[in-house]
C-alpha cells in the first residue's frame, strides 16, 4: 500500500490555510473515508484522545478546497480510487476529473461528543 496520497493544487483559494500552489502529500495509513462538504472535499482521519483524557476526541480531517462545485462527487471518485490503486511506489497522484483543480487546503479538527 502506498505511503501517500499526491495532490497538485494551483493556489488561489481565499478561505484555505494552505492556497500556494505546489505538490503536496497526506500519509493514507490513517485515512477514513471521503466524502464532499465545507468548500470542497474532506479527507478523514482516524480519531485521537483529548489531552488529559477528557471526554470527546477529536476527528482530524483535511478540507480541499476545489474549482468547480458541480464537480465534487467525481472528486471524491478519483481520490477513492487513487486510494484504492496499487502501482508500486511511496505516493500515488490523483487524477482529477477534467475542469477541476484544487486551489488550496486546510487539516482542521472536529470534536466529538
Amino acid at each position: 500500500m502506498k505511503e501517500f496520497l499526491k495532490f497538485k493544487s494551483v493556489g488561489g483559494s481565499t478561505f484555505a490555510d494552505i492556497s500556494t500552489p505546489g505538490d503536496f502529500y497526506i500519509p493514507i495509513d490513517n485515512i477514513l473515508m471521503c466524502e464532499t462538504g465545507g468548500d470542497g472535499i474532506q479527507i478523514w482521519q482516524n480519531a485521537v484522545a483529548t489531552a488529559g483524557g477528557s471526554g470527546g476526541g477529536l476527528v482530524r480531517y483535511y478540507n480541499i478546497e476545489i474549482s468547480d462545485g458541480s464537480l465534487n462527487n467525481e472528486t471524491v471518485i478519483a481520490i477513492n480510487q487513487a486510494l484504492a490503486a496499487n502501482p508500486g511506489g511511496r505516493s500515488i497522484e490523483v487524477q482529477l476529473p477534467v475542469g477541476q483543480t484544487i486551489t488550496g487546503w486546510s487539516f482542521d479538527d472536529n470534536g466529538i461528543v
